[in-house]
C-alpha cells in the first residue's frame, strides 16, 4: 500500500479525483487546506508489488491465510481521524504504519509512533534527580505529585515532597492532606533560593516538587517558574490535560519547553476521547512522552507511555491484536 495525494479547488472536487483514480474503496487518510489554495486529500491505495521496491515492504503473502495489512491500515486511519490528529502528522504516521502493515494494527501503529515520537517514562525506582512538575493552572500537577509520592512510599522508598504552590487557594491544603495520610514530610518554600536549599538538605530518596500553575505567556510568571526549575536541579516534566485546543496547547508547550520542561505527562485521559492535540504537542514541541494519568485516585500512579501503550490508547478497545490472540504481552 502507498499514499497518494489529490488537490482540488474544493473538497468535492478533490474527492471526485480520488474516486476517479482509486475507486470507491479508497481509504481517506487526511484532508487539509493546501498552502497554495484549495483542498488536498491524502488517500491510501493498494498497489501491486513492484520488483524494484524493497522486498520487506512489497513482498506478497507467503501463505494462503496471510494478509497485506489493508484491514489494519484502515483501522488505524479511522482511529487517527476520530482522534482529530492533524493532517500533516496523520500522513506521516500512516506512511510509516504501511511499511509495517500486518494483521496487528497495534504493532503497526506502535512502529509508526516509535519512528516519529520519543518516549522517556518517569522511572519510579530511580531517584537520581528531583522530579519537578510544571504546567498551566488546573493541569493536575498537585494530584500527580501525590500519586508519585504515594507509589514510592508504598514501595518503601524514602520520599520528600516540596511545594512551591503557596498562593493558590487550597493548593497547599490539598497536598498537605495527602502527605499527612502518608506520614511524609511536606516542605513549603517561597522562592527559588529556598528551593535550592531545601533540595540540598535532603539526603537521598525521591524528591517530588509541585509548582504553582503558571501562565507561560506572562513574563513575570515565566521568570519565577524558570528560576524554580533551575534551582531544583531536577527533571522538569510538563503536565498538560488532554482535550485542550490543539493550537493553544502546542504554543503553550513550546513556552514551557523554553523554561526547562523536557518531557510530557498527559492527564485526564479518563474524561477525554480524543488525543490528537496531545500527539501534535509532543511532535511539534519535540517533547518525549513520559506518563499518562487516567484516574483522580491518588493510589493509581501515572502509567508509563511507550509506543505500544500509546497505540492502544488511540485504537478502539475492541481491536483484537496478534499479541492478544497468542497470549503474549508487550
Amino acid at each position: 500500500m502507498r499514499l497518494k495525494s489529490f488537490h482540488g479547488a474544493s473538497l468535492s472536487e478533490a474527492m471526485r479525483l480520488v474516486r476517479d483514480a482509486l475507486g470507491e474503496n479508497a481509504i481517506i487518510v487526511a484532508t487539509r487546506d493546501d498552502e497554495q489554495g484549495g483542498i488536498r486529500v491524502t488517500a491510501a491505495v493498494d498497489e501491486a508489488p513492484v520488483s524494484a521496491a524493497p522486498a520487506a515492504i512489497t513482498a506478497p503473502p507467503t501463505g494462503p491465510d496471510e494478509s497485506d495489512g489493508s484491514e489494519a491500515i484502515e483501522i488505524i486511519a479511522e482511529a487517527l481521524t476520530r482522534h482529530h490528529v492533524p493532517a500533516h502528522l496523520a500522513e506521516r504516521l500512516m506512511a510509516t504504519a504501511m511499511q509495517f502493515a500486518n494483521d496487528d494494527p497495534v504493532l503497526a501503529l506502535g512502529a509508526a509512533f516509535d519512528a516519529h515520537f520519543q518516549f522517556q517514562p518517569i522511572i519510579d525506582d530511580k531517584a537520581e534527580k528531583p522530579l519537578i512538575l510544571v504546567g498551566p493552572p488546573g493541569a493536575g500537577k498537585t494530584l500527580c505529585t501525590a500519586k508519585f509520592a504515594t507509589k514510592a512510599t508504598l514501595s518503601k522508598r524514602p520520599v520528600t515532597v516540596i511545594s512551591t504552590d503557596l498562593e493558590r487557594a487550597g493548593g497547599m491544603e490539598q497536598l498537605a492532606a495527602f502527605t499527612r495520610l502518608l506520614k511524609l514530610n511536606l516542605v513549603e518554600i517561597e522562592d527559588s533560593h529556598a528551593l535550592r536549599e531545601a533540595v540540598a538538605m535532603q539526603k537521598g530518596g525521591h524528591i517530588f516538587i509541585d509548582t504553582p500553575g503558571g501562565n507561560p505567556f506572562n513574563e513575570f510568571e515565566r521568570q519565577q517558574l524558570g528560576a524554580l526549575v533551575t534551582a531544583s536541579g531536577g527533571e522538569a516534566t510538563l503536565v498538560l490535560p488532554a482535550g485542550l485546543d490543539a493550537s493553544e496547547a502546542v504554543e503553550m508547550a513550546h513556552e514551557f519547553r523554553t523554561l526547562g520542561a523536557t518531557r510530557l505527562l498527559v492527564t485526564r485521559l479518563d474524561m477525554i476521547k480524543r488525543l490528537g492535540s496531545m500527539l501534535w504537542v509532543a511532535f511539534d514541541a519535540h517533547l518525549p512522552f513520559a506518563n499518562y494519568s487516567a484516574s483522580n485516585k491518588v493510589t493509581e500512579a501515572p502509567q508509563p507511555i511507550n509506543p505500544v501503550a500509546l497505540a492502544r490508547l488511540i485504537l478502539p478497545r475492541n481491536v483484537k491484536t496478534e499479541s492478544q490472540a497468542t497470549g503474549t504481552h508487550n
